[in-house]
């Protein structure tokens, strides 16, 4: 694939991504109790420390709008999907398959109630395979350039010492 084709695939898989992400964001943010709220309702319901409760709502706003400029983009496209793995099998299946009717099929059921968690974690998980593209800022600012070299070095130093 030419390289201007993924760096449009990589741009629309950013912003749309972070499109979809930053109301999400907003509402655990700015809804009635803030992010305090969220984690806590996280907490009490799920059993997932409100730490993380904390950085799911700062990671779907803040993280959202670098994705969507292309800013630190691996790192905040991993902490979506880790976010989005979370809500889709830890949140939503269990809630998904709690009270099924006679005679559903069971994938079915629970493919629909984790579609939009699922397909956002496999937008952020192809985004932190492919990068960030060159219409963001990592590339821009030489972020995904010293990341590479960083990692070719961390490969290079591993294979010598093995």
């Amino acid at each position: 694939m030419p390289k201007v084709s993924s760096d449009i695939g990589a741009l629309l898989l950013r912003v749309v991504g972070g499109a979809i992400f930053i109301p999400h964001g907003w509402s655990k943010i700015a809804g009635e109790g803030g992010a305090a709220a969220f984690a806590g309702d996280i907490a009490n319901n799920y059993g997932i420390p409100v730490f993380y409760g904390h950085v799911a709502a700062w990671t779907e706003l803040l993280g959202a709008a670098l994705l969507i400029v292309g800013l630190f983009t691996r790192l905040d496209a991993l902490l979506l999907s880790i976010t989005m793995f979370v809500a889709a099998f830890v949140v939503q299946l269990p809630d998904a398959l709690y009270d099924l009717q006679p005679g559903a099929i069971k994938i079915f059921v629970a493919l629909r109630g984790i579609e939009t968690p699922l397909a956002l974690f496999a937008i952020c998980a192809a985004v932190v395979f492919i990068g960030p593209g060159r219409v963001s800022l990592d590339h821009i600012l030489g972020v995904e350039r010293r990341f590479v070299m960083a990692l070719r070095k961390k490969k290079t130093a591993a294979e010598a010492a093995a």
